[in-house]
C-alpha cells in the first residue's frame, strides 16, 4: 500500500534567546504527544520522528502512531489503533519502535522504511504485556508489572521478552520500583537503569501506598538482571530526584535532575545541598554526583545526546511558578557537559507542564542533534514542536 502523505506543520516564530526556528508539526483537533524524551524515537539519521496521538490521553485505551518527516515538514499515520496510548517504547536512536496491538501482537515499525512486522505473540490473554525499554540489538523487550500473590509478595517484577528464543522470563523484582523508567544503555546494552521509588510500596489489592517522603533514587543491574548497584542520586547526596534521567552514551554515567525546595508558589530555591543548581551526572559506585552548575535554573526534564556531549532540559526560571500574577514560561536550556557551558534555546516553549504527562514539555534531541523535539499546549490541547538548532549554537557551548 502506498504512504500517503500529509502536511499539519507550520512555522511559528524565531526565538529571540537564540533565533531557533520553532516548528509546530500536529495540527489536529486531538492530543499530539513525543512520547518521551529519555529515549529518543529518531532514525539514525535524524530526519524521522514517532508521534502519538490520542482524543483522551488519560483514559483512551488505544492511539494511533504517526512519523513526521523533519526536513520535508509532511506526515504520516502509520498505525491507526495501537494498544495504550503510551505504549510505545524502543531502543533510543534505533528507528525500531515497537508496540502491542489490540490482538496481543507485538509490532516492529522501522522509521526508515516504514515497514512493520509482527515479532511476538503473547497468547496469554492475562499475561502483562511488557513495554519500557529495548536492547539495541533489538532482541530483548523489557518492562514492569506487579506480582500479588507468591513469596515475597506483593512486589514489582521487571519482565523480559527474549524475542530469539521467544520465551518470556523474570529477571528482577524489588518493592519500589512502580514507575521505573527502565532504560537499557543505549549503546551496548549492558546494563539497565532503573528508577527506586522510595517509599512508594504495592497493597494487596494492586494499589500502591505511600508511607514516606525520602524521594526518588536510581540504581543500574546488569542486562540479565543481577549486580544491583546504586548510583549516587537522592538523599542523602542530593535532594529527592526529579523522576528524569538517561544514560550518558556509552560512558556508565547517568544525567539526572534533583528537585527544588518549594517555600511557596512564589518562592522556589535550590536544595542547600546544591545551591548552585540540580542537574547531576554519576556512575554507580561514585560517592557522590558531579554536579552541572547552573543556578538560574531548575531542570526538569532531561535528555542527553547521542553523542553523549550535550543535553537537553526543560527549566523553571526565576523565583517561583509565578511573576505578576501569571505563570512563568517554561524554558529549553541545552548545555555541554564537558565545558560546562550552557545557552537557552527556547525562552517560552508556551507549554504549562501540568499534572498531564501530555502538557510536559519531555524534550529530547535527534540523533543529529539539529532538533529539539518537544511538547506544549499553547492553544489548549497538547502538540508536537520542533526546534530546529541554529548554525553555530553548539559550538558556541565548547
Amino acid at each position: 500500500m502506498p504512504i500517503k502523505w500529509g502536511q499539519e506543520s507550520a512555522d511559528r516564530r524565531d526565538d529571540p534567546a537564540s533565533g531557533a526556528r520553532i516548528i509546530q508539526l500536529t495540527s489536529a483537533v486531538a492530543i499530539s504527544n513525543n512520547i518521551y524524551g529519555e529515549q529518543p524515537y529518531t532514525s539514525p539519521d535524524g530526519k524521522r520522528i514517532i508521534i502519538a496521538r490520542s482524543h483522551d490521553f488519560c483514559w483512551d485505551e488505544e492511539g494511533s502512531l504517526l512519523v513526521h518527516e523533519l526536513d520535508a515538514l509532511r506526515i504520516t499515520m502509520v498505525v491507526r489503533k495501537a494498544h495504550g496510548v503510551r505504549g510505545v517504547f524502543n531502543a533510543a536512536w534505533s528507528g525500531l519502535v515497537y508496540f502491542w496491538t489490540p490482538e496481543r501482537r507485538l509490532m516492529q515499525l522501522s522509521l526508515m522504511t516504514l515497514k512493520q512486522k509482527e515479532i511476538y505473540r503473547e497468547e496469554d490473554p492475562s499475561a502483562p504485556l511488557p513495554g519500557g525499554s529495548v536492547s539495541p540489538d533489538q532482541r530483548y523487550v523489557i518492562g514492569m508489572t506487579p506480582r500479588l500473590k507468591g513469596r515475597g509478595a506483593p512486589v514489582f517484577q521487571i519482565i523480559r521478552l527474549d524475542l530469539k528464543q521467544q520465551v518470556r522470563e523474570v529477571i528482577f523484582e524489588h518493592p519500589e520500583i512502580c514507575n521505573p523508567h527502565l532504560q537499557y544503555n543505549p549503546v551496548h546494552g549492558k546494563q539497565i537503569l532503573i528508577q527506586n521509588n522510595v517509599g512508594v510500596r504495592l497493597k494487596r489489592d494492586g494499589s500502591t501506598e505511600q508511607y514516606q517522603t525520602a524521594g526518588c533514587k536510581l540504581f543500574v543491574i546488569d542486562q540479565d538482571g543481577r549486580h544491583q548497584r546504586y548510583v549516587p542520586a537522592g538523599p542523602p547526596v542530593t535532594r529527592g530526584i526529579t523522576g528524569h534521567e538517561c544514560f550518558v552514551a556509552d560512558t556508565g554515567r547517568v544525567l539526572f535532575s534533583a528537585g527544588w525546595v518549594m517555600h511557596t508558589d512564589r518562592d522556589w530555591r535550590h536544595d542547600p545541598l546544591h545551591p548552585r543548581g540540580n542537574v547531576f551526572t554519576a556512575r554507580p559506585g561514585d560517592r557522590k554526583p558531579t554536579l552541572f552548575e547552573a543556578p538560574e535554573h531548575k531542570f526538569n526534564h532531561v535528555c542527553v545526546s547521542r553523542c553523549g556531549r550535550y543535553f537537553v532540559a526543560d527549566s523553571h526560571t526565576g523565583k517561583g511558578m509565578f511573576e505578576n500574577g501569571r505563570f512563568k514560561p517554561v524554558a529549553l536550556v541545552i548545555g555541554n557537559l564537558e565545558s560546562g557551558k550552557y545557552r537557552t534555546l527556547v525562552e517560552d516553549t508556551e507549554g504549562t507542564s501540568g499534572g498531564n504527562q501530555c502538557t510536559h514539555t519531555h524534550p529530547y534531541l535527534t540523533a543529529d542533534s539539529r532538533y529539539v523535539i518537544y511538547n506544549a499546549d499553547p492553544s489548549g490541547i497538547p502538540q508536537v514542536f520542533a526546534a530546529r538548532i541554529p548554525s553555530g549554537f553548539l559550538d558556541s557551548l565548547k
